[in-house]
């Protein structure tokens, strides 16, 4: 069977959390899945938001959304 990379766990906080809960929900997400990548940004939601994205389920598609899903949520002043 091939080795695949770690997943990708991604959280979208809701709108009301603090940078200071991102970061803190970060490292208690690191730190408890090792076996991931993990990134966590601030959606426009009321709730939170998870998904996982694998190595071997992508495709050019899921690719694409995953990296809308980062640039939509970078800081302005990074974005352009």
């Amino acid at each position: 069977m091939p080795k695949y990379s770690k997943p990708i766990f991604t959280i979208g906080l809701p709108r009301h959390c603090t940078e200071a809960d991102m970061a803190e929900m970060r490292i208690a997400l690191t730190n408890k899945l090792t076996d991931y990548y993990v990134l966590v940004y601030l959606s426009n939601l009321e709730e939170a938001k998870f998904e996982a994205f694998y190595e071997k389920d992508f495709n050019k598609v899921k690719y694409e959304e995953l990296k809308q899903i980062i640039i939509d949520n970078l800081p302005k002043k990074l974005n352009g």
